[in-house]
C-alpha cells in the first residue's frame, strides 16, 4: 500500500512512526494492511509526519479506488454455485452485522419480499434472467436463498431499520394478487422487534434526492446495487454521509400505526380501484 511505502521511506519502523503521529501502533498497522481505511485527516497527518505532503493527490486517488468494491452479477452467476452463491454472499454480509439499515425509494427489499413477489421481480428484463443469463433453476436458487436470509428478521438482537418510499407500495410487480399478498406480508413484519419499518409518504417532502436505494452495514460499509452489480463503499466519510441521510429519512417517515394505516389504504385502493385516500 502506498502509505506503507511512504512510511518505510522515512526509515522509521511502524512503532516509531506511530509515536511520531501519537497514535496507537495498532492503528498504523491496520491502515498499512488495509484492515482499516484512513480518513482524509489521517492522510494529511500521515504525510506530514513523513514529510511527504507532495504525495497527497496520488494517495487520495489510490484510496478513492480502493474504497469501492464492485461485484458484477453476470460474472458471479458464472462461478461455482451460481446465482444461489450470490445470495448466500449477501446473507453472510447480513449475518456479520448487528445493524443493517435499508432505504429503498421505490422497491421493497429482499428481506421483506414474498416468494411470489421475488419470482415476478426476478423475471423482469432488469432482473438476472436477462441481465445475468440466469436460468429457471437459478431463479429458484435465488428465491430459496432469499427466503433463508429472512430468518434474520426473527433473530433476537438484530437491528433492521427500514425506510421505504410510498412508491414502493404502489408499484405493481406481477398481478394484483401478488402485490396484495406482498403488502399483507409487509404489514405483518411491521410488528417485529427487530424491524423498525417506516414509510416516506407522498404528502411529505423528501429530505434527500431519492436517486437510489442503499444499505448500511453497522459502520463498516454501504452497499448500493445497480441492475448489473453490487458496489460496496468503504470510505468512512461516505459511510458517515449515508448514515446522516438515513437519519433524515427516518425523521420524516411515518412509523407504527400510521405506517400500518398507509399500507392498508394502499391495499384497499389497489383492490377496489378507488383513488380516494
Amino acid at each position: 500500500m502506498k502509505l506503507r511505502e511512504i512510511r518505510a521511506a522515512t526509515g522509521m519502523s511502524g512503532n516509531q512512526f506511530a509515536k511520531e503521529l501519537r497514535w496507537p501502533q495498532s492503528r498504523v498497522s491496520k491502515i498499512e494492511t488495509a484492515a482499516q481505511f484512513p480518513t482524509g485527516d489521517d492522510i494529511v497527518a500521515w504525510l506530514a509526519a513523513a514529510d511527504a505532503s507532495g504525495e497527497q493527490d496520488a494517495v487520495t486517488e489510490l484510496l478513492r479506488r480502493a474504497r469501492v468494491e464492485s461485484v458484477s452479477f453476470r460474472q458471479e452467476f458464472r462461478k461455482s454455485g451460481g446465482a444461489g452463491a450470490v445470495q448466500r454472499s449477501v446473507h453472510d454480509l447480513e449475518r456479520q452485522a448487528a445493524r443493517v439499515a435499508t432505504f429503498q425509494p421505490a422497491m421493497l427489499p429482499g428481506l421483506v419480499q414474498t416468494p411470489a413477489f421475488m419470482r415476478k421481480l426476478l423475471a423482469l428484463p432488469s432482473g438476472p434472467v436477462h441481465m445475468g443469463d440466469a436460468s429457471s433453476a437459478d431463479i429458484e436458487q435465488i428465491v430459496a436463498a432469499r427466503v433463508e436470509r429472512q430468518a434474520l428478521l426473527y433473530e433476537r438482537g438484530r437491528n433492521l431499520p427500514l425506510v421505504i418510499g410510498e412508491a414502493a407500495l404502489w408499484i405493481r410487480v406481477g398481478d394484483l394478487e401478488t402485490q396484495l399478498g406482498q403488502l399483507d406480508r409487509l404489514q405483518s413484519l411491521a410488528g417485529l422487534r427487530t424491524v423498525d419499518l417506516r414509510i416516506l409518504p407522498f404528502d411529505k417532502a423528501t429530505p434527500i434526492a431519492p436517486l437510489h436505494g442503499f444499505r448500511i452495514f453497522d459502520t463498516e460499509f454501504v452497499v448500493v446495487e445497480t441492475f448489473t452489480g453490487r458496489h460496496q463503499l468503504l470510505d468512512p466519510d461516505e459511510i458517515g454521509l449515508y448514515e446522516r441521510m438515513f437519519q433524515r429519512l427516518q425523521e420524516e417517515a411515518v412509523a407504527g400505526e400510521e405506517a400500518a394505516r398507509l399500507i392498508q389504504s394502499v391495499s384497499r385502493q389497489l383492490a377496489t380501484g378507488d383513488p380516494d385516500r
